[in-house]
């Protein structure tokens, strides 16, 4: 009878104990789809532009503008992954009259990614080998178009971060045929999957020209947001 009661009485806290974890978990996940529905509301971003002149007298701005992310409410709700979308326009010019011809030269927009932890347990990258523990990040809606004979743009991007790292994703890029270049993306979906914690991203714009005397390049960042 002592043996048959002890069973009860342990099976009664293991049950118990289920309970309890069962609570705990539907709890966290549920704190944390509230919180990403909390912030699901477009945050507009300051624009950021640069300028220089180059040894040989060229006159160089790069500016991203009409910034923006949104992070929304992932569609799978599950509490370890991160979804929303990103819009940015990069111009980059040149202006004045330097001393050598300008070369060659080009313009590029592109999102850097921060995970604070990873809780996956590997993720195979589709070439044949697997990378480990690694947080997945989606990005697509960038137009599959060609910009022009020398603009490339990505329409899908996949990559992997590890956590406590910052990983730099270009999404666009396109050749200087003039004294201007520009690229625009609305409404970039970015997806991160089996990450725990905050999410950081931040928008760069790049611009470099080459002469035959001097090699220039600038960079803006926007201010870095959640996701």
């Amino acid at each position: 009878m002592a043996t048959e009661a002890k069973a009860r009485s342990s099976r009664r806290r293991s049950k118990a104990a289920a309970g309890l974890a069962v609570c705990a978990v539907a709890a966290l996940s549920s704190a944390l789809v509230s919180a990403t529905t909390a912030s699901a509301t477009p945050t507009a971003l300051p624009d950021k532009i640069v300028n220089t002149v180059t040894d040989d007298g060229w006159s160089l701005d790069l500016a991203a503008t009409e910034l923006s992310a949104n992070p929304v409410p992932n569609l799978a709700t599950t509490a370890f992954t991160r979804e929303g979308f990103v819009s940015a326009k990069v111009t980059g010019t040149i202006t004045g009259s330097g001393d050598s011809a300008i070369k060659t030269g080009y313009v590029e927009q592109g999102l850097q990614v921060g995970c604070q932890v990873d809780v996956s347990s590997g993720l195979a990258v589709g070439l044949g080998f697997s990378l480990g523990p690694s947080v997945g990040v989606s990005i697509s809606g960038v137009p599959s178009v060609n910009l022009g004979v020398n603009a490339s743009v990505n329409p899908s991007i996949q990559t992997t971060i590890a956590p406590g790292t910052i990983t730099t994703i270009p999404l666009g890029k396109k050749d200087l045929e003039a004294a201007k270049a520009s690229i625009t993306v609305e409404n970039v979906h970015v997806k991160i999957d089996a990450c725990m914690g905050p999410v950081t991203i931040r928008s760069y714009a790049q611009l470099s020209v080459s002469t035959a005397t001097t090699d220039n390049t600038l960079f803006v960042y926007s201010d870095p947001t959640w996701l």
